[in-house]
């Protein structure tokens, strides 16, 4: 691919050969990470020498004009480069005083002012499109309420009315339209720069310390390149002549790109208080104002963030000046505390909270502390003296200090909220300075405190609380000097000590630590997207870090804890990576501080404050493992507790103090402390006697770890003295079996209760934390090495110390049905619907380790309602969380029906697989349920699905508050439905599974859900539009708001990750639904068809979309089409000009971004457009111009001046096919496919592309470079091959209709073009399709079934509705498989180690050499058209004949060395066997005498050692066929043994009509070879006898359908082509004997004998007895057989049969006669030709009995003798009558056999007495011959005369009749054949 300019010439701008990449387009393709890492064209953008000199200056990306800009400018617009079009496609006059007034408007430079004006005129159509579709969408959705209730209406509503506003559909000759359009542009290319720098510095600075996929790839290496260009940029700008010392020593000046940042915000702050500092522009209007004020917020927020990313990425503190410059502007302007928002972004706080964000990323406080405590250091060493400590930086400066001090305590002063992050940090280095100062300070005065009490003086001096006493040389340490600083009088109150006025005002007055927490959760929720995510991380380690430095002076508290717990929270709900687990890690690994001061708090306040302990252990869950084994370390810190703190009953004196003089409370128990008390103290020591009793022995058995008790001895300490009392107490143990004991206390029949917690019962809040924590546990033990292992340790761990009857999952899905019946029966409590979240969330969890508890828990539960009664699902969520707005549950549940989907599915041989074990009487509960019975999963998948269905009908009427909720919940469910069709419906169901009498389908399982789906969605009857349907419309709709470039990407990523999904869902229900009953199909598509003005929409507005709304594009037209009733127009409910607009944005193929995979996609969308008979969307892409614009050669555009016909996509096509070398395969294979459905729609596209020499050549030439596959291992080998392969079929299919169209219209330029070319691949390889690896299928077969129980390879084949590209998913589901079989980790994934392969990379080999396969087929299937289509040019062209015989040769060579255990191996037979029967049947009727047509029947070629060897010919492939009439029991069978047949007569024609050769040596007389005689004999011997008798014996058997007419014909004709070869007389001995050994003659005489009976069930159509005259004829042309026959009597068994009698009835049988083949073939071609062969083979001993045979039908004689006069007797019936005087080709080939036998016999007659015959033995025939001569002789006299009377009397005559009736091909035969007659009588 050419590489990617940043501005093309203008004129392949304008001429749209190559587009303009936009920064929006640009940052908007980065928002999809994955796509844009893979984009070569992205990168070629981003790396270029003009981007990056942009993303170098992201604050001013385009420089001021200038002399030297306005030269560039007009260079490039002169008209040398670019010219006006013509056709009034552009003005170019127009574009340039467009960007020259842009350019003078915002000042920015002239080219950089035209790039925006064509970007504008580029996405013009895009716009009109939105603008023309949007409040269509908007008004049709189905109940008006449905979109109104989505959190995004704002967004959404606000894009619509924007894009309504600039009236696209006029802009571009609306001058004041086009130039508001072209200002919002720049904004948007202004803040697309930004950001997109902002990203890249972002992933640059934590590309270290988190593990990002970006890492190694382009992506990352332009980020560190951007970030080095702003820092050598900025610096340059700064002070050019530090540059070349900036490029040594960078770290210098990395802080002049801050300064830069600070100004542009501050000008951008000035902007907003001051509107005359705008552009003028934007203030005329109140509108434009409103734009410019948003786009100025969303522009300072892109600073800030830029500005935290390189704050963090300094490794140093700030300068004074950037930091005076900084505070000063945050004290201007309130530390942003008063920033007002905008009706368009009326949210501010994420950008309040950057602004403070940077304020304390500037103040850089572990630095600062680092630094402070070098300052301590010093000091203490250096005394008096000023320490040397290099470069002076903010911290150092007393005037930044003091500044700094006044703005702090300004802000403080004033309550700026904001500001409280930045007044803590400096707090904290405040209170450094000062103890570090005082420590000094007492240090020095110690000797002198010691003097004075020794009688000495000292002076003290005492002011503003602190002592000063000066060092023996008087002077004051330089820490003290620094601590001086803060006393200025400015401070006011704070002067006595500001460190603590300031810590006071940020934690107490300012709440810091609540701001905290809020600013966390804000800062993420705005930059949780994968993208943008560096700026969460980056806010949320600077939080961090100030909680951790001001540990020392807060301490352990909630409010501390709570923002902890807000900072280190994995990630966003609903989020499945945890991006932030590297807080988690780096919190676990500082044991110093942030573990001591709050892990270490935690636990020793545990379980008496239960509550942060288990919150931060779930936090701290996301933690990255130390090692790859082992439980997770937070399982580790729990199952070590080293303490218990519990509060004791009021009057506990089990106790004794120790040390009491030391005051330290410690004491030691005296008797045992049961950590769990009894729930009835009344019945306590009666009924729960033996209870306690079991708690002692047990506790006994676990010493001192035991979590119900606590053993008398055991050491602790007294917190709250106050009664009752607080203890802490040293009792090692588990906290995971305490955790599990206390959830056990909230069952009803538990008789314990935790007195940990100084109430009477645990509340479902705790319970619900504890959950929380258990599947957190869970979902890290699943990460370990061995994931199900670990993770069923901790649920061991959890239920040890329960009751042996029962385990933690046992007491979590009893509380879970417990609250789900309280919530149907309205019964519940506070922290219900939380519990139920946590269990829920639980269970899905659960379904990775112990998934048969999950299956036997739903079941039974009232969940979904399987027991009969009421669904508590359906009640929590209507009752609940509809009204809240919030539905975390019904989030929880889509995930728990996701996974239990997928576990269904994994189970379907897992569970086969496991033998059946006999519980045992002691046997665990943990040890739960072998398998679930495939049926209880069915009715559980079917119930759940019945539910989230019940929930998708109901989705649209509910309000969600949080976006990703929704997208959660439609993701989980339509993904699951998705999966449910596709492996229900899209497995190929073998006929005995269908029957079911044998193996039933592998997934019969998800039947029944499957079908509730397909019956929600596609009912069987019924047009009306369905709720669900309605909601997909609602769906689309609220999809809209991705156009507001003010969403968060969060919510952008949530909307475009939901609607894909419906996407593939509604794809694969229209693929599904056609499979299943086409008729549903075509009512789905229909309602569709509704949200169609949506998805036009939709697919304009972003690209991450695209290839999913292709895909389901393109199964809606199928499905529209897939009745024979017309289908609906697809754009039907747009109107013209947005119909119109859409398919200009569709016909840009993804220009500019060039995204090959997405282009393909729309070729096949296109290519599926014009196959289902999309009439006016195939115009236009064909023309150009839409149907009513066809019979007008030019249109009128806005600006008056007239369009040509735009350039059609099918010239796109042809123009890049001409240079088929230079581009990607796959665009190649896609266009081809397009090329080939074009011409099959419309007939003048073959015009088209007749016209394209280029195209036809260079294609043909590539084709000729094409290599045949390697038989090698290389898979990838096997998957290029297959697209080279599939990509010739293409083509194929391209020449032959067009050569079809060029042959009908006289254009000869395909002919030409294809006789130039070689074909040699087509020819060599083109009917191989030989690549299947039989080795590979049948060992993966093999060990597939001996590894797995009752599964078969076949059971993961796709069936026609689930197809894949080729490639390793072609044939075999590799997904399911996947899923399946996984649960054999080894098995499946092989071992790398021994390198051995799993069941994975087999069956990706086995799709790739099944792609190959297939590609071959058909490559065969179209080159055979090809080749057919080739064929009828025999005549017209014999440069086409050797090809055509190299391919029939191939075609025959390949059939008999195929096997019959390949794929399709009896349709590949069957077509190669087709192209060969076709192509052969051209040649031979064309007389081709080529000379490789003789060696198509058998062909010997040298082999080695001068030995000759047999090529494989089409007697062999007769010979080796395993089926033939004599074995074949069904007609189908037949086919190809038919073909065989038909190909070897073809085959023996050539020995009939080419000459004979001589020999080489010797003067020999030209014969028939002795090989080629032998194989003649073969097949007469071999082939003709038997099937003759075969076919008999078939008749006998009154087996009709087996031994039909036609195969009679097909081995008579054969005996014919064999006695027509030329030279054939040499075999008339071998062939008669191999006739007279198989009573061939007999057969056809028995067969002649039964043809009357047989005649009875053909509809009275004696055709038997014409095949028996038909053989009978053919056999007496050999002498020998003839004389055989005439010994037998032939002549005398025919004259009695029944059949002979019809031509002795009065008036014979004529031609005219019914049935006529009693005249045509047994009289006319049957008894006369026998006669005439038995008196030339037998001579005048046969006389008599001919004459005998003939004189017994008089009737048929004395016809005959009237045959040609002009009125037949009154007799003769009333056709005969009409008939009179015609003259027919069988009247005159009757009258020349009569008259040869009459002629015949007289001259026998004459010749008695010499042949030893009695006259009298030879009667005269009753034949009049002189009347005959007459007759004839009348027809003789004139041409034209004769012609008058010619008539056809059967459809093979009126063909040779033709369209002229004096000049054709029947007239000359009748001709020849009257001449006959007259030669026979001498004249």
């Amino acid at each position: 691919m050419a590489d990617v300019q940043y501005f093309p010439p203008l004129d392949k701008c304008l001429a749209d050969r190559e587009g303009l990449i936009s920064w929006k387009t640009a940052y908007r393709a980065l928002c999809d990470l994955p796509t844009a890492l893979r984009s070569v064209t992205l990168e070629h953008f981003l790396t270029s020498a003009e981007a990056i000199e942009i993303l170098a200056n992201p604050l001013t990306p385009f420089p001021e004009p200038s002399q030297p800009s306005k030269t560039r400018f007009d260079t490039r617009t002169a008209p040398i480069h670019v010219a006006q079009c013509g056709s009034g496609d552009y003005d170019l006059e127009q574009l340039k005083k467009d960007a020259l007034w842009l350019a003078q408007t915002v000042k920015i430079e002239e080219e950089a002012a035209l790039r925006i004006v064509i970007v504008e005129r580029q996405e013009r159509n895009k716009d009109k499109l939105v603008s023309t579709t949007v409040s269509t969408v908007e008004s049709s959705v189905p109940g008006s309420g449905a979109f109104r209730a989505s959190v995004l209406e704002r967004s959404a509503a606000d894009f619509g009315r924007s894009v309504g506003a600039l009236g696209v559909g006029s802009v571009s000759g609306n001058e004041q339209a086009r130039r508001d359009r072209v200002l919002e542009l720049y904004l948007e290319e202004r803040q697309a720069v930004l950001s997109i720098s902002t990203e890249l510095v972002g992933r640059h600075v934590i590309a270290i310390e988190t593990e990002s996929g970006a890492i190694g790839t382009w992506l990352h290496d332009l980020a560190a390149r951007a970030v080095a260009e702003q820092h050598d940029r900025a610096t340059c700008r700064e002070s050019p002549t530090e540059a070349a010392k900036a490029k040594q020593d960078r770290r210098i000046h990395e802080q002049a790109f801050l300064s830069e940042a600070f100004k542009a915000l501050r000008d951008c702050m000035e902007r907003l208080d001051d509107s005359s500092r705008r552009p003028s522009v934007f203030g005329l209007e109140p509108g434009k104002q409103e734009l410019y004020v948003s786009a100025t917020l969303v522009y300072m927020t892109a600073i800030l963030r830029i500005m935290v990313a390189h704050l963090h990425a300094l490794d140093r503190l700030p300068e004074p000046t950037i930091m005076i410059n900084w505070f000063t502007l945050m004290a201007d302007c309130a530390f942003m505390q008063y920033l007002q928002p905008t009706p368009t972004l009326q949210n501010v706080e994420t950008l309040q909270y950057l602004a403070s964000l940077v304020s304390l990323a500037m103040l850089q406080l572990p630095k600062a502390v680092t630094r402070v405590s070098k300052v301590v250091n010093a000091s203490r060493r250096a005394g008096a003296r000023y320490p040397d400590l290099g470069d002076k930086l903010y911290i150092d400066d007393e005037a930044c200090v003091k500044a700094l001090n006044k703005i702090m305590y300004d802000a403080a002063r004033n309550n700026f909220v904001l500001a409280a992050p930045a007044i803590h940090a400096w707090s904290l280095v405040a209170k450094l300075i000062r103890d570090g100062a005082e420590r000094l300070r007492a240090r020095r005065e110690k000797p002198d405190r010691q003097g004075h009490e020794d009688g000495g003086s000292s002076d003290t001096e005492t002011g503003d609380g602190i002592t000063r006493r000066e060092s023996s040389d008087g002077a004051e340490t330089e820490i003290e000097k620094r601590w001086a600083w803060f006393h200025q009088p400015e401070l006011e109150d704070a002067r006595d000590d500001p460190a603590r006025y300031w810590a006071v005002a940020a934690v107490d007055g300012m709440n810091v630590y609540g701001l905290i927490a809020s600013c966390s959760g804000t800062v993420t929720a705005a930059y949780g997207a994968e993208l943008i995510f560096p700026t969460a991380l980056i806010a949320r380690e600077r939080l961090y870090e100030l909680l951790r430095e001001g540990l020392n002076l807060v301490g352990y508290d909630v409010s501390v804890v709570d923002a902890l717990l807000a900072i280190l929270s994995p990630d966003l709900p609903y989020k499945d990576g945890q991006r932030f687990g590297v807080l988690a890690t780096r919190f676990l690994a500082d044991t110093e501080v942030f573990r001591a001061a709050i892990l270490d708090q935690a636990t020793a306040r545990y379980p008496y404050e239960l509550s942060p302990l288990l919150r931060l252990c779930t936090a701290l869950c996301s933690a990255k493992a130390l090692h790859s084994g082992g439980p997770p370390q937070v399982v580790q810190i729990l199952e070590s507790l080293q303490t218990v703190t519990l509060m004791v009953p009021e009057h506990f004196r089990s106790y004794m103090l120790e040390n009491e003089d030391e005051n330290a409370n410690a004491l030691i128990l005296t008797e045992d402390l049961a950590i769990f008390s009894p729930k009835r103290q009344e019945t306590f020591y009666g009924e729960s006697r033996f209870l306690m009793g079991r708690e002692v022995r047990e506790a006994e058995q676990e010493g001192a770890r035991n979590v119900l008790l606590i053993p008398a001895g055991t050491p602790g300490m007294v917190i709250r003295e106050d009664r009752p009392m607080v203890l802490t107490l040293r009792h090692p143990h588990s906290g995971l079996e305490y955790i599990g004991l206390v959830l056990s206390t909230l069952l009803p029949g538990n008789d314990l209760l935790p007195s940990t917690l100084g109430a009477s019962e645990t509340d479902k809040a705790t319970a619900a934390e504890i959950i929380t924590l258990i599947t957190a546990v869970l979902t890290a033990a699943l990460k370990q090495q061995e994931g199900p292992e670990e993770a069923r340790f901790v649920l061991g761990r959890l239920g040890f110390a329960l009751h042996d009857e029962t385990d933690i999952v046992a007491v979590i899905t009893n509380l879970f049905e417990l609250e789900l019946l309280a919530f149907i029966a309205q019964e519940t409590g506070p922290g219900s619907l939380e519990l139920c979240t946590a269990c829920a969330d639980f269970l899905a969890k659960l379904t990775h380790v112990s998934p048969e508890r999950v299956w036997s828990f739903l079941a039974r539960s009232s969940l979904v309602g399987l027991s009969g009664g009421a669904s508590s699902l359906a009640a929590i969520v209507g009752a609940v969380e509809a009204q809240t707005g919030s539905f975390g549950f019904l989030a929880a549940c889509a995930k728990l029906y996701a996974d239990c989907m997928r576990d269904a599915v994994a189970g379907l041989v897992n569970r086969k697989g496991r033998s059946a074990r006999a519980g045992g009487r002691f046997d665990s509960p943990m040890q739960g349920l072998d398998s679930t019975p495939e049926r209880t999963v069915g009715l559980v998948l079917k119930g759940y699905t019945r539910a989230m269905l019940d929930v998708l009908r109901d989705m649209g009427s509910w309000r969600f508050g949080v976006v990703e909720e929704k997208g959660v919940v439609l993701r989980s469910v339509v993904e699951t439905f998705e999966r449910l069709l596709r492996w229900t419906y899209g497995l190929d169901v073998r006929a005995h599974q269908v029957a079911g009498n044998q193996k039933e389908r592998m997934t019969a399982a998800l039947v029944p859900a499957a079908d509730a789906i397909l019956d929600a969605f596609a009912p069987v009857a019924g047009d009306g539009a369905t709720p669900l349907l309605d909601m997909i419309g609602a769906t689309f709709a609220e999809a809209l708001s991705v156009g507001d470039d003010l969403l968060p990407l969060v919510h952008r990523e949530a909307l475009i990750a939901q609607t894909r999904s419906l996407l593939r869902f509604l794809t694969r229900l229209l693929q599904t639904a056609r499979t299943v009953e086409p008729q549903r199909a075509l009512g789905l598509a229909n309602q569709l068809l509704m949200a169609m003005p949506g998805l036009t929409v939709l697919y304009a507005l972003d690209s991450a979309w695209k290839p999913d709304m292709l895909m389901f594009m393109t199964d809606l037209v199928r499905a529209l089409a897939c009745t024979a009733a017309d289908p609906q127009p697809l754009l039907s409910s747009l109107s013209a000009d947005a119909a119109k607009s859409f398919l200009s944005v569709m016909s840009d193929l993804d220009r500019p971004m060039r995204d090959f995979d997405l282009e393909c996609d729309v070729w096949t969308f296109l290519t599926a457009a014009l196959e289902s008979r999309q009439q006016w969307f195939s115009m236009y892409l064909l023309t150009g111009t839409l149907p009513k614009d066809c019979l007008r050669t030019t249109t009128t555009t806005t600006n008056g001046t007239t369009d040509s016909k735009a350039k059609s996509l099918l010239n796109h096509a042809l123009d890049e096919l001409a240079k088929i070398t230079e581009i990607v395969p796959a665009r190649a294979k896609a266009m081809l496919r397009f090329v080939a459905a074009a011409q099959r729609t419309w007939v003048w596209a073959t015009v088209t592309v007749r016209s394209y020499a280029d195209f036809l050549k260079n294609t043909l030439a590539w084709m000729e470079e094409v290599q045949a596959p390697s038989r090698g291992p290389k898979d990838v080998d096997h998957e290029v091959s297959a697209g080279e392969h599939q990509a010739a079929a293409y083509l194929c299919d391209v020449l032959v209709l067009g050569l079809h169209a060029g042959l009908e219209t006289g254009d000869m330029t395909v002919l030409n073009i294809l006789t130039t070319s070689k074909l040699g691949f087509l020819t060599q390889h083109g009917v191989s399709v030989n690549a299947y690896n039989r080795s590979l299928h049948r060992n993966l077969s093999e060990n597939l079934a001996r590894k797995f129980v009752d599964v078969e390879l076949t059971d993961f084949k796709r069936a026609a509705g689930n197809t894949a590209d080729h490639g390793g998913f072609f044939t075999y589901d590799y997904e399911l498989a996947e899923t399946v079989l996984g649960y054999q980790a080894l098995a499946w994934e092989g071992n790398g180690d021994r390198r051995t392969q799993g069941f994975a990379a087999e069956l990706l080999r086995a799709n790739m050499n099944l792609s190959l396969v297939d590609a071959q087929t058909n490559l065969l299937r179209s080159w055979g058209a090809l080749a057919t289509t080739l064929s009828e040019c025999v005549g017209i062209e014999d440069a086409v004949q050797d090809p055509l015989i190299v391919t029939v040769k191939a075609c025959l060579e390949a059939n008999a060395e195929a096997g019959m255990d390949e794929p399709n191996a009896t349709e590949v037979l069957q077509l190669r066997a087709n192209v060969a029967f076709v192509v052969l049947s051209k040649l031979v009727g064309g007389g081709c005498a080529k000379p490789g047509m003789k060696e198509l029947l058998v062909r010997e070629v040298q082999g080695e050692k001068e030995q000759r060897r047999r090529e494989p010919g089409a007697w062999d492939l007769v010979r080796m066929c395993p089926v033939d009439f004599d074995v074949t029991t069904a007609r189908e069978d037949l086919r190809y043994y038919r073909t065989l047949l038909q190909i070897q007569f073809l085959a023996i024609r050539p020995h009939a009509y080419i000459p004979l050769t001589k020999p080489v040596k010797g003067d020999g007389k030209a014969s028939l070879s002795a090989e080629n005689a032998s194989v003649l004999v073969d097949i007469v011997a071999k082939t003709v006898i038997p099937g003759f008798r075969a076919l008999c014996g078939n008749l006998h058997a009154e087996d009709m359908a087996i031994a039909s007419p036609a195969d009679f014909s097909l081995i008579i004709a054969l005996l014919q082509a064999v006695l027509a070869v030329q030279g054939i007389g040499i075999a008339h001995l071998p062939l008669a004997t191999a006739i007279a050994d198989s009573s061939l003659v007999r057969g056809a005489l028995s067969l002649y004998s039964w043809a009357d009976q047989l005649a009875e069930v053909m509809d009275d159509d004696p055709i038997y007895g014409e095949v028996a005259m038909t053989t009978l004829v053919a056999l007496s042309g050999i002498p020998q057989v003839a004389e055989q026959m005439a010994l037998q009597g032939v002549l005398l068994q025919l004259s009695g049969a029944k059949l002979s009698n019809y031509f002795r009835k009065p008036g014979g049988k004529g031609q005219w006669d019914e049935p006529v083949g009693l005249f045509a073939v047994i009289w006319t071609e049957g008894f006369l030709p026998l006669c005439l062969n038995l008196l030339s083979a037998v001579g005048p001993a046969i006389a008599g009995e001919v004459s005998a045979f003939l004189n017994s039908f008089p009737e048929q004689l004395k016809r005959a003798e009237e045959a040609f006069r002009s009125e037949g007797p009154e007799s003769d019936g009333r056709r005969r009558q009409q008939h009179s005087g015609d003259v027919t080709l069988g009247l005159v080939r009757e009258a020349q056999a009569l008259v040869l036998i009459t002629l015949t016999l007289q001259s026998d007659l004459a010749r008695a007495a010499a042949e030893g015959i009695t006259a009298t033995d030879v009667a005269p025939l009753r034949y009049d011959l002189e009347n005959a001569r007459q007759e004839v002789g009348k027809l003789a006299r004139s041409q034209r005369s004769l012609a008058d009377k010619v008539v056809a009397v059967n459809e093979r005559e009126l063909v040779l009749l033709g369209s002229d009736s004096h000049d054709n091909e029947l007239l000359r035969r009748v001709a020849e054949g009257v001449r006959g007659v007259m030669r026979c009588f001498g004249d």
